[in-house]
């Protein structure tokens, strides 16, 4: 393969890079949604702790792609503010997500996600939903 062929590859247009975006959004669009000041609603309570810590980092990324006022960076008590969740339990959830790679520390308490993890555990939360109508 030639320079300019692995160059047409490589790099690529914002357009991709939108046509991606929009399709995480509608992923996730039926689980969360992210008010203009940043704060995050989660639309199910049926899931576990670790899952909506997940999709409110998931969401203030997405959130911070289409807005620079919103921050993809999250701190604990935010995490535990639009859980519900305790926040000892919220930070121990963060962690976990960190420790699993999902999400990384952006400074003490403050954590983000990954992006490339995102839209593997928006997939799952889908196959999720179906297999439980199915049974």
């Amino acid at each position: 393969m030639s320079l300019d062929d692995l160059k047409g590859k490589f790099l690529v247009e914002d357009a991709t890079r939108n046509e991606k975006l929009e399709e995480l959004i509608q992923k996730a669009l039926p689980y969360c949604v992210v008010r203009k000041n940043g704060s995050v609603q989660l639309k199910r309570s049926d899931l576990s702790g670790k899952q909506q810590v997940k999709l409110v980092l998931i969401a203030r990324l997405i959130g911070s792609r289409l807005d620079e006022a919103v921050t993809g960076d999250v701190l604990v008590e935010q995490i535990s503010e639009y859980t519900g969740l305790p926040k000892d339990q919220a930070a121990a959830r963060a962690k976990e997500c960190l420790d699993e790679r999902f999400a990384e520390r952006s400074s003490r308490g403050s954590y983000k996600a990954r992006p490339l993890k995102v839209e593997a555990f928006l997939d799952g939360l889908a196959r999720q939903k179906s297999s439980q109508r199915a049974s």
